[in-house]
């Protein structure tokens, strides 16, 4: 398993197939507005895949894998434990 972060910028307003998309991975935290972290088994790519579904060509979309050196601050204890919690 990998923590990825997926951020969009959506031209189109498909937000609630997009959501619903990022939150069938199951392991999920809506970090800010466009902001996701996710927990899976599949790549960067086959995220990438998968959520091209869900957007229209004018939208952006970038999944990046998080590796365990992450700092982070104005969070609540539960966002910070999600993400210690994570299997990096």
């Amino acid at each position: 398993m990998a923590v990825y972060c997926i951020s969009y910028d959506l031209q189109s307003n498909n937000y609630e197939s997009l959501i619903n998309a990022i939150q069938s991975y199951g392991c999920w935290w809506h970090q800010s507005k466009s902001t996701w972290f996710v927990e899976t088994d599949q790549t960067t790519k086959q995220i990438l895949e998968n959520l091209k579904n869900y957007i229209e060509n004018n939208d952006k979309i970038i999944v990046i894998r998080v590796q365990k050196d992450w700092w982070a601050v104005g969070h609540t204890k539960e966002e910070y434990e999600w993400m210690k919690n994570r299997n990096f």
